[in-house]
């Protein structure tokens, strides 16, 4: 159920190079009695929404979903966007259908651990990250600490650039060592273009072993 007074939502900027915020919205206390009816009726929301894309878009969210206008929808509670072979799980997404953006994040729970974080699929791979902003027309997007698997082991980045079916990564890591999240030992890139299911090309590399260089 949807809890009166703030509800905190992500505000993203038109130019993808600039930081990400947290900003929030206030909603009116009648609009959220109606979203609590609603969310009792009917847990789990399926809408499909016509916007400038080549597919159609398909937002669900099994706790709310609030649409501002005719551009922004919210999706609270495990919410999936899916568009053609693209699909999008996170506990906070908002979509903007007129600029064809969307971002999604994590939500902290009741021990202040960050559940839900985002993970997106293509046709390349799966990829989890802490948080997510792309665009489905361009196909661009930045991502901050992705962990995908490639091949016999996993490569994580702090800031990830989406371009087509290219991922450059900065301070990337790359190991073979199962736990990815505090591997005993991996190789540190300072800067890396991946290609999902081809190769990886880095920048100055070393090896990392028990934390030492």
């Amino acid at each position: 159920a949807v809890s009166a007074g703030a509800v905190t939502v992500p505000n993203v900027q038109s130019d993808i190079e600039t930081p990400i915020v947290v900003d929030s919205i206030v909603v009116d206390k009648a609009v959220l009695d109606t979203m609590r009816q609603d969310t009792t009726r009917r847990p789990s929301r399926i809408r499909r929404v016509k916007v400038d894309l080549d597919n159609p878009a398909e937002l669900t969210a099994t706790d709310s979903m609030i649409m501002t206008g005719n551009n922004d929808v919210y999706l609270y509670g495990k919410g999936v966007v899916t568009y053609g072979d693209i699909k999008l799980d996170a506990d906070q997404i908002k979509l903007m259908m007129d600029s064809s953006i969307v971002y999604a994040m994590g939500s902290p729970d009741s021990l202040g651990e960050l559940i839900g974080t985002p993970i997106f699929q293509d046709k390349s791979g799966e990829y989890a990250s802490k948080t997510m902003r792309y665009n489905f027309k361009s196909e661009r997007g930045l991502i901050t600490d992705v962990v995908t698997e490639q091949g016999e082991g996993y490569l994580t980045g702090g800031i990830t650039k989406k371009v087509n079916d290219v991922y450059y990564l900065k301070d990337g890591k790359y190991t073979t060592y199962n736990h990815h999240d505090n591997p005993h030992f991996y190789l540190q890139l300072t800067k890396s273009k991946m290609r999902p299911n081809k190769d990886v090309v880095t920048g100055p590399a070393y090896m990392v072993l028990a934390g030492l260089p």
